[in-house]
């Protein structure tokens, strides 16, 4: 299991818009290269005040500043997008971080996003379905059977050319999907995609990642499919790690006192929270579930960056040392 880290959070004052925006950046560059396989974008319009909101600009204002790291849209809801643009703007940021994209489809758990941009909440599961067929329609746009007409809700268009960019990786970047939902699991796996989950135990995510890769293995994939789909597919948790348990559930109390609409959490025990002996502990065990990521939110508070400062010191010096020596022996067993 390889570790990834998700900027998300909340600005309760908007002067520190930009400081957190500044923020944000800061700590994807470092996590670049101190460990992190992957940084980690969410997209909230107009929902509690989300730091970027739109998730595809930020994540190409990154990209050309990365060395290593991957950029994981983890989520971003095709039913608010243009088929077009959204396949234009992942084509760039794979382009831009060298194939080094994994844009994982949602359907959001907020009706705002689809509110604010005049979708029919009665028709989301169709509208997010169809926008995922569509999408993945015009990112196989050859011109081989002439121009490509589509209507997803209210949007229409036709192309008579292929979009440009293309995607880096060809015919498309690295695809994952979102979701508790089981059937959409065995669909996912269907599709040779990374499935992103949010289990809250570990052995829930023994019993997701079971069954999805029953179903990955069952579905005829070939050996690079099935690889990158494991390796990609993750379960997010908020995190936060210090000294003791006490001072870190203390910590994490103080935060979402302070921060009430949280980022991936609300209180304590939606987390991963506590010392690096207890959370080396609960990361291994995700480890051993087969889980492929650990999508790790920090709880970002741009007026005392200290506790989190030292959480991802600690993350980064003393448990996923451990949790990456103990791999080979986890997967061997």
């Amino acid at each position: 299991m390889k570790f990834t880290l998700h900027l998300s959070t909340r600005i309760q004052d908007k002067r520190n818009e930009l400081p957190l925006i500044n923020y944000m950046t800061e700590l994807a560059l470092e996590a670049d290269v101190t460990g992190f396989e992957a940084i980690s974008l969410t997209e909230h319009h107009l929902h509690e005040n989300q730091g970027y909101q739109n998730s595809l600009l930020f994540a190409c204002a990154l990209a050309p500043r990365l060395k290593q790291a991957t950029l994981v849209l983890a989520t971003v809801n095709p039913a608010i997008h243009h088929p077009v643009r959204l396949v234009e703007s992942c084509n760039l940021i794979d382009q831009l971080n060298g194939g080094r994209l994994v844009v994982g489809f949602g359907s959001g758990f907020k009706d705002t996003d689809l509110i604010a941009f005049g979708r029919d909440l009665s028709q989301r599961s169709t509208l997010f379905e169809d926008s995922i067929r569509t999408v993945l329609d015009v990112w196989a746009f050859d011109r081989s059977k002439g121009p490509l007409d589509f209507a997803v809700g209210s949007e229409r268009g036709r192309i008579e050319s292929p979009v440009n960019p293309s995607s880096f990786r060809k015919p498309h970047p690295m695809l994952a999907r979102g979701t508790l939902n089981e059937q959409a699991v065995l669909e996912t796996a269907a599709r040779g995609w990374a499935v992103l989950t949010a289990a809250k135990t570990p052995e829930d995510a023994k019993r997701q990642m079971a069954k999805y890769h029953a179903a990955l293995d069952a579905a005829g994939h070939d050996a690079e499919t099935v690889r990158r789909a494991r390796a990609w597919s993750a379960v997010g948790k908020a995190l936060h790690v210090a000294e003791t348990d006490a001072q870190a559930r203390a910590e994490a109390t103080a935060f979402f006192e302070k921060n009430p609409s949280g980022a991936i959490a609300r209180n304590p025990d939606d987390m991963i929270c506590g010392s690096p002996e207890t959370v080396t502990r609960t990361m291994r065990a995700f480890a051993e579930s087969g889980v492929g990521q650990m999508i790790c939110g920090p709880l970002i508070d741009v007026e005392d960056r200290s506790a989190l400062q030292r959480s991802l010191r600690l993350l980064r010096e003393e448990v996923i040392p451990k949790v990456s020596r103990e791999a080979p022996a986890l997967q061997a067993a």
